[in-house]
């Protein structure tokens, strides 16, 4: 498979569907520090679970908003890990991808929920955020420019 477009599209794809897996595990590791009501679930969305479920979001204090948006970042930040590590890490465009459909996806989530009204200003720019932080610590400088750093330190020595 040499087409890049396929692999990054393919590296984007997988990064998506990775993250948001793992967001929902650090979502669901959340509950052993502030524990669902007994009976409720984020797997169901039956109107009783769900209306429980809002009831439960308006008790949480702000730590654990804060936690929902580092579980965020963090979703994002692994999607873009792996997209960049199938695409070669030659290119900030797949994280930054990544980083854009899970800021989509996060905006759908806001008006869905309820939320304190800060948390919108605090969790929006996360996706972005955490997405380019992994692209920037990732992305590898091109083949010939390592080679003419290398003969520029060899002729200086």
């Amino acid at each position: 498979m040499k087409n890049p477009i396929l692999i990054s599209t393919l590296g984007v794809v997988l990064g998506i569907v990775f993250g948001m897996a793992f967001m929902m595990s650090l979502h669901l590791a959340t509950t052993f520090v502030y524990p669902l009501p007994d009976g409720v679930s984020f797997m169901d969305s039956g109107d009783e679970n769900m209306a429980r479920l809002h009831e439960w979001f308006g008790t949480l204090p702000t730590t654990a908003w804060l936690l929902a948006s580092v579980c965020h970042g963090l979703g994002c930040m692994s999607g873009a890990v792996v997209a960049m590590l199938i695409s070669g890490r030659r290119s900030l465009i797949t994280p930054l991808i990544v980083g854009v459909l899970f800021t989509l996806c996060g905006i759908m989530n806001l008006s869905s929920l309820p939320h304190p009204s800060w948390f919108p200003f605090v969790d929006v720019p996360i996706y972005l955020l955490f997405a380019m932080l992994a692209g920037i610590l990732l992305k590898r400088k091109p083949s010939h420019e390592a080679s003419e750093t290398t003969t520029s330190t060899a002729q200086a020595e």
